[in-house]
């Protein structure tokens, strides 16, 4: 086999890196976007392609069509208006998009995504240009929800050239990249870079004619020698064998990285954008490169709490401290479960709990293990143990068995979380034990009829108006520091989600926040 050909496999694994493209980058690109794609130039020197596709997807102007109102998500399932933006103009709800953290608890994340799924009205002056559409996307690519981002683009149609651009690139991160390349070579108004050329060829098998280009290219001088040099090494990565590690690149393009990963050549070091990781999810990837890359996308809500947990299963922990740790006590609380011993199982839980709630996943470790919560017995448990179980059993949703576990503790406070998460509320602030301000705040932010302070108000004010996503984007960032944000921001966080009609939301955000690390 050449060496050529043994690259293949490397090509499939490395095609998961991104490659995200545009030839003038808008105000939406994210930093570490490369232009693999451009527009209005001719196709680069090359051979060995085939024909034109004549069913090959064209890349036209659409007219005055906007596909901003495009979602996943119809107002029947999201319970939005279809009025989501009122009467705000396109240009301001996108930077709304842009400038939103995407952060805070699981509950937050997960409707702040809701938010860029959601199927609704286009604002004013929304064109064919799609700018709400292409700014949501990248906010999805921005968080690692590649899946959501290509269905977004598919459900739009890539046809054109920013959506197409972004369709390509999504291709290359999913290892889907053989459609886009075929696409391609029939669109007139598109034209890859050398190095995305290059790769098309190599990826579809005309090793030939990439070796050619890419031979072409250098002879004009329209690719840089550190690039050249890359992209040789990917062609024939045997003839390298003996020659140093070229320098990483600063910026590293997507592309630069997926030709490093197939050769493997050393990452660049510090964490990597989410979009990154999808790779090290796999079964073959390291067990720490998959413990890390499932951390990052389960902060960001990008991965199932099955998934996370998943990852600390993958074999035996190398070491101790970290990562390593909290694999150690997911293992150890599967085997307690698995045995059934109730002095085992409640010490593993809480230590499990301690080790997933130092690094903010307790979300992860309630919803994951729901139904191994659920059929617990709280009365062989340690007071503590009951506790631990307590919240957990709030956290994941399971409020019938978590009222049962509380009642046996008769502590004030989680019978009144308990209350909040079902729906109820709590007939008074409980005083035992003393609740923190954090508390009293999340509790006056779901009961009160009326805003408390300026900030209350506009935000009350900004919800009649019409302006459902902007409250919800503004209150978001509010509770943006999770378990952090501080009591003030909280209470006008969740009377305000209240006001956008998220009262559901704003119950499960309450508890998080409160519940983020076990109590003490």
């Amino acid at each position: 086999m050449s060496a050529r050909r043994a690259c293949l496999p490397l090509l499939a694994c490395a095609a998961l890196a991104p490659g995200l493209a545009m030839a003038e980058a808008p105000r939406s690109a994210i930093p570490w976007l490369s232009e693999s794609i451009v527009t209005g130039a001719p196709p680069p020197p090359g051979r060995g392609e085939a024909p034109a596709d004549p069913d090959a997807i064209t890349v036209a102007p659409l007219g005055d069509v906007s596909r901003d109102a495009v979602g996943l998500l119809p107002p029947e399932r999201t319970g939005f208006p279809r009025d989501l933006w009122g009467e705000r103009a396109v240009a301001e709800v996108r930077d709304l998009v842009l400038g939103a953290g995407g952060s805070g608890v699981p509950a937050a994340i997960a409707l702040f995504r809701e938010i860029l799924l959601a199927e609704a009205d286009p604002p004013p002056g929304s064109d064919a240009g799609s700018a709400l559409l292409i700014a949501r996307i990248d906010r999805l690519l921005d968080m690692g929800a590649l899946d959501e981002a290509e269905a977004l683009v598919e459900a739009a149609g890539p046809n054109s050239p920013d959506l197409f651009r972004r369709w390509f690139d999504l291709g290359l991160l999913l290892d889907r990249a053989e459609p886009a390349c075929d696409a391609l070579k029939g669109n007139p108004s598109l034209s890859p870079t050398l190095p995305a050329r290059v790769f098309c060829l190599a990826r579809g098998g005309d090793w030939n004619a990439a070796e050619i280009t890419l031979t072409l290219g250098k002879g004009v001088g329209s690719i840089p020698d550190a690039q050249e040099e890359l992209l040789a090494r990917f062609l024939d990565p045997v003839l390298f064998e003996e020659t140093e590690d070229p320098p990483i690149p600063d910026p590293l393009t997507p592309l630069d990285f997926l030709l490093r990963e197939a050769v493997g050549l050393p990452r660049p070091p510090g964490p990597l954008p989410l979009a990154f990781l999808r790779g090290d999810l796999e079964e073959h990837a390291p067990m720490r490169a998959r413990i890390d890359a499932s951390e990052r996308l389960w902060l960001a809500g990008s991965l199932t709490a099955s998934g996370l947990l998943d990852a600390y299963r993958g074999g035996e922990p190398a070491a101790s401290g970290g990562v390593w740790d909290r694999a150690r006590a997911i293992q150890a609380f599967d085997a307690a479960l698995a045995k059934g011993y109730a002095e085992t199982v409640g010490a593993t839980l809480v230590a499990a709990d301690d080790a997933m709630s130092a690094r903010g996943l307790r979300v992860g470790l309630a919803k994951g293990y729901a139904e191994s919560l659920r059929v617990l017995n709280p009365a062989v448990l340690s007071e503590t143990a009951r506790a631990r179980l307590a919240e957990l059993l709030i956290l994941a949703g399971e409020t019938e068995a978590a009222d049962a576990v509380a009642r046996t503790l008769g502590n004030g406070q989680l019978t009144a979380l308990v209350a909040v998460a079902a729906g109820g509320a709590p007939e008074a602030v409980p005083e035992d034990p003393a609740p923190s301000e954090r508390f009293r705040a999340a509790l006056a932010g779901l009961g009160a009829g009326a805003p408390a302070d300026d900030r209350e108000t506009r935000l009350a004010e900004l919800a009649k108006s019409g302006q459902i996503g902007e409250t919800i984007l503004e209150a978001l960032d509010l509770v943006s520091a999770g378990a952090e944000a501080d009591p003030p921001s909280l209470r006008a966080a969740l009377f305000a989600l209240r006001a956008a009609g998220e009262e559901k939301a704003a119950r499960e955000i309450a508890v998080q926040t409160l519940l983020a690390r076990p109590a003490p």
